[in-house]
């Protein structure tokens, strides 16, 4: 059998959900940490647009899961990843981002930023 970081790893890699934007690029990348909560983050690297990296993740309890299906009308018995990934097809990814960033679905923030 294998160890249990083992498995959580392969299952964490697996379950990676894009959340589309109205531009339909990514905004957010969705996942489970190893607690079962809800850790959706994005990362900008240095390029001719931007002088700095940035990367910061958003982690949402479990406890809001249910909140999170009410908001986009979604069915509370279903996986959280299965109702992230409708909420993204269903053309409201950039919804949940700012829901996110408002702090409407409660989360922990965290940020890092790097300047060259």
């Amino acid at each position: 059998m294998a160890p249990k970081s083992f498995i959580r790893l392969e299952v964490s890699q697996l379950a990676h959900i894009p959340i589309i934007g109205i531009q339909g690029k990514p905004v957010l990348y969705a996942d489970l940490n190893y607690d079962g909560d809800l850790i959706f983050e994005f990362e900008i690297y240095r390029n001719e647009q931007f002088d700095f990296d940035y990367e910061f993740k958003h982690t949402v309890a479990r406890e809001e899961f249910p909140f999170i299906a009410a908001k986009f009308g979604l069915r509370q018995d279903q996986p959280i990843l299965w109702i992230i990934q409708q909420i993204s097809d269903g053309g409201r990814g950039q919804e949940l981002e700012r829901a996110l960033t408002l702090n409407e679905i409660k989360n922990e923030l965290w940020t890092w930023v790097s300047y060259s």
